[in-house]
């Protein structure tokens, strides 16, 4: 085996294996503790990506998986940026640093071309599998602030406004995000009583 490739594909590994240590600061910046990392989070939706996907005609598995764990792989590098950072440096800045960083994590990788696509795929929902998968990590976003609920926090209102459009174009995504909504509000009944 070529040592260049050896050693490229284990600095990939060292920068992807940081995503289980860096956690996904929206939910920090509601005060909560122990939060779900960055791979954490990935796993979940590649998961929900796989079950959800074979349940659909017409979706090519093995892309919409290769979507969904590329799908947040560039914060390795730059972090994740929660909405308020976001708003503050625009979704275009954010989108550049990281296609960079994509550039720079893959570089050495004959697959660069390939992952940049998938990835730009994603951002722009070019494909059923892209748009998929966007609906899907926004659906493990409201099952994650569910279960933060569900464990005592009060803070996470935010995160249930205006998630009709990114889940509307699939009806299974859609059950799914209506269940979570109606175990919320008998959470949020039995809360106020």
């Amino acid at each position: 085996m070529d040592d260049q490739r050896v050693l490229a594909l284990y600095d990939l590994q060292s920068r992807i294996m940081s995503l289980k240590l860096l956690p996904r600061t929206g939910w920090l910046q509601r005060g909560m503790r122990d939060v779900e990392s960055i791979a954490e989070h990935t796993f979940a939706v590649a998961t929900l990506a796989m079950l959800v996907g074979d349940q659909l005609p017409g979706i090519d598995r093995g892309r919409l998986l290769a979507i969904a764990l590329l799908h947040d792989i560039a914060e390795a590098l730059i972090g994740d940026l929660p909405a308020s950072a976001r708003r503050l440096f625009g979704a275009e800045a954010k989108r550049a640093a990281e296609r960079r960083a994509m550039v720079e994590m893959f570089a050495e990788m004959p697959q660069l071309d390939e992952y940049l696509a998938l990835w730009d795929e994603y951002c722009a929902g070019g494909s059923r599998e892209a748009r998929l998968v966007k609906a899907l990590d926004h659906l493990e976003m409201l099952a994650q602030a569910l279960a933060y609920e569900q464990a005592g926090s009060r803070a996470l209102g935010e995160f249930w406004e205006d998630a009709g459009d990114k889940l509307s174009e699939f009806p299974l995504v859609r059950a799914l995000a209506d269940r979570l909504y109606a175990e919320r509000e008998k959470l949020m009944g039995a809360v106020s009583r």
